[in-house]
């Protein structure tokens, strides 16, 4: 999040813009890099370009939006629309760990890119990095219970493949 003007406005850039979510949630749960959650009611909202605008109750100064600027919005579960069966919120893969249909452990999630066409999980291990297309020639099984996601990898995927 980022300032927008000297009235506490807050410019939000959605994870889906296409969501209208942020149109009707009453509070959302804000929180940094190393610091617990805190739970702001949003008071105003405007759409802004490909960014929402934000107010949030006794955030009425530049000075008060400051202090939550950078600061990561989630809207609490609760909230969110039912998924489908194959359909998956990001948050839940996020850790998970990644294996091959042949059991090579490949390592977990760390973070997941949109790139228009089909997101790529970044999955880690140690200082290797894969990135894996969210296909379905690839991705196989994820198991929600487990945290575990088992692929089928292209060629070309892995470092070790000719």
């Amino acid at each position: 999040m980022r300032r927008h003007g000297v009235r506490g406005e807050l410019r939000l850039l959605p994870h889906n813009p296409d969501s209208p979510l942020l149109e009707t949630v009453e509070r959302v749960a804000v929180t940094g890099a190393s610091d617990e959650p805190r739970w702001m009611r949003i008071v105003g909202r405007r759409p802004h370009k490909r960014f929402m605008l934000l107010r949030f109750e006794n955030v009425d100064t530049a000075e008060a939006a400051d202090q939550i600027v950078g600061r990561v919005v989630a809207v609490p579960r609760d909230q969110l629309p039912e998924l489908e069966d194959e359909e998956f919120y990001h948050v839940d893969l996020l850790g998970c760990a990644v294996a091959t249909s042949d059991g090579r452990d490949l390592g977990r999630v760390e973070e997941i890119l949109q790139t228009g066409s089909n997101d790529v999980l970044v999955v880690r291990h140690d200082t290797a990095e894969v990135l894996v297309p969210w296909i379905d020639e690839v991705v196989r099984e994820v198991d929600r219970e487990r945290k575990r996601i088992v692929i089928d990898p292209i060629p070309g995927l892995l470092d070790t493949d000719e």
